[in-house]
């Protein structure tokens, strides 16, 4: 990542200070954020302004944008009728930022984005038709729930007691301020005998259980696909859900909400960068008898309040190798963070065991 000048990194310092989405942390990744990321990137809500009567945006009127960071001043805008749908985009292509603005033309389409908002119109539906559109949140309704009777309270920001490295040794995870967690990666060989990195799993096992968890990844310019907040939610230990910055991606097998490898999410609801976000997870565990699996795991998971998954069967271990899908876990066991050498936060998790009829 490039460094930013003195003057950007000041504006972001005093944006962190007013904006709930802040980039507070330790990792250059959250330290370091060019004021556009910070104020333009994001999720847009508006409408058609003036389609001719019987048009279809006249009659449909919503409309919707994702503006998706790419590299730094370059990003990749995509509208559609509504967020967290599988509906082809009305629109998609680049966007420079000059002057302050996110500036975008192509197909048909032309408009900027700014801090009073994205405007523009569109000629190539049948006239020349303008939209405006405001900046949302779109917060998930589980963010920051309480935990129900009988819960465990597996992190509230203070320790890592009911945490551990797969060792067994204490976690060197950074605790943050604001009441998160944020994924410390070994970056020299002298952290890594240091026994720095890694990732963490429960000092508990657990089966049947209810579990809810809220996450954010960095920007990380410049980064993409696997490489670009990736980490990871692992129920006993070896079936994950995924977590990847696929916000403006098509939602496959290995992107964020994915039962990895195995199925993807029904729609991608990941949510721009910096924004926290909710897993809340129904997890029943698999049946065995004498050695043979009777029954799968079986999970439901919403994505900041989307179903993503309904009662869907996990047919195998959902690691990226082959050999490794060979082997499934008998028995209870601990939930698992990765460490995949990306500043991922992590905060308000909690688990309520289910008991089996």
């Amino acid at each position: 990542m490039t460094m930013k000048t003195p003057a950007i990194l000041l504006t972001a310092m005093l944006l962190n200070a007013a904006n709930v989405n802040a980039a507070e942390g330790i990792s250059p990744a959250w330290t370091e954020v060019a004021e556009a990321d910070q104020t333009l990137m994001g999720d847009y809500e508006g409408e058609w302004v003036d389609a001719p009567k019987g048009h279809y945006f006249e009659i449909n009127k919503p409309l919707a944008a994702q503006v998706i960071n790419v590299r730094e001043g370059e990003y990749q805008l995509r509208f559609y009728q509504q967020h967290d749908s599988r509906a082809d985009p009305y629109f998609e292509g680049p966007g420079k930022l000059e002057g302050g603005e996110i500036r975008f033309s192509g197909n048909g389409w032309q408009g900027a984005v700014g801090n009073d908002g994205l405007t523009g119109n569109a000629s190539a539906h049948g006239g020349d038709i303008r939209f405006e559109l405001k900046k949302v949140t779109r917060s998930s309704p589980t963010l920051g729930i309480k935990p129900p009777s009988g819960a465990i309270v597996l992190f509230d920001g203070k320790n890592f007691d009911h945490w551990q490295h797969g060792s067994g040794r204490e976690v060197s995870w950074h605790l943050l301020e604001n009441g998160a967690m944020e994924v410390r990666s070994a970056k020299t060989d002298e952290d890594r005998k240091s026994g720095i990195g890694g990732d963490i799993q429960t000092k508990q096992s657990f089966g049947d259980c209810r579990v809810h968890l809220e996450f954010r990844y960095p920007v990380e310019p410049g980064i993409a696909g696997q490489g670009r907040g990736n980490s990871g939610f692992f129920l006993q230990k070896d079936y994950e859900v995924q977590i990847l910055n696929s916000y403006g991606l098509h939602g496959y097998w290995n992107e964020c909400g994915s039962l990895y490898k195995t199925s993807p999410p029904q729609v991608n609801a990941a949510r721009p960068p910096m924004e926290w976000q909710t897993y809340d997870i129904d997890y029943t565990a698999s049946v065995w008898k004498d050695g043979k699996k009777i029954s799968p795991p079986r999970i439901t998971v919403r994505h900041n309040g989307v179903l993503i998954h309904n009662d869907a069967e996990i047919p195998h271990v959902t690691s990226h190798s082959f050999p490794g899908r060979s082997a499934e876990p008998q028995g209870d066991g601990p939930l698992r963070l990765q460490d995949h050498n990306n500043a991922l936060q992590f905060r308000n998790i909690w688990i309520l065991p289910v008991k089996k009829d």
